[in-house]
């Protein structure tokens, strides 16, 4: 996933917390990761059931800082800027969750007007 600063990252859940980690590269060129934030879950997600279900990050929202968790009791996200959880679905087996976030696809319209512009129908009535 992306973080806030254009860095690559990762979110991982150990125990009953989620963890984001960021790729930092020094001046020597070496690149490390570094732990960027801890966020404990207990209190906002049900983190693990009776059957020994854990919670699981199963996806993420690029650009809008959203992360899907799967757990015992429903898959959840997690709203990373104000700390928001939903309930989005009920208790199913996730592995994971690619987000549609538009259908909009950019010179589709302009192409097509002048694709009838030029059709031989549209040039017979205008001449």
């Amino acid at each position: 996933m992306e973080m806030e600063d254009g860095a690559l990252g990762f979110v991982c859940i150990e125990g009953s917390s989620l963890y984001l980690w960021s790729r930092k590269v020094s001046s020597e060129a070496a690149a490390e990761w570094v732990k960027c934030r801890v966020i404990k879950l207990e209190g906002l997600i049900h983190v693990a059931d009776q059957d020994g279900d854990e919670a699981l990050v199963v996806g993420s929202a690029e650009g809008v800082g959203v992360i899907f968790v799967t757990t015992g009791s429903g898959l959840f996200t997690l709203e990373l800027k104000s700390g928001r959880v939903r309930k989005v679905d009920e208790p199913e087996v996730y592995f994971s969750i690619l987000p549609y976030m538009s259908f909009y696809t950019p010179g589709t319209v302009l192409v097509l007007i002048a694709q009838l512009l030029t059709a031989p129908f549209i040039l017979h009535w205008f001449s």
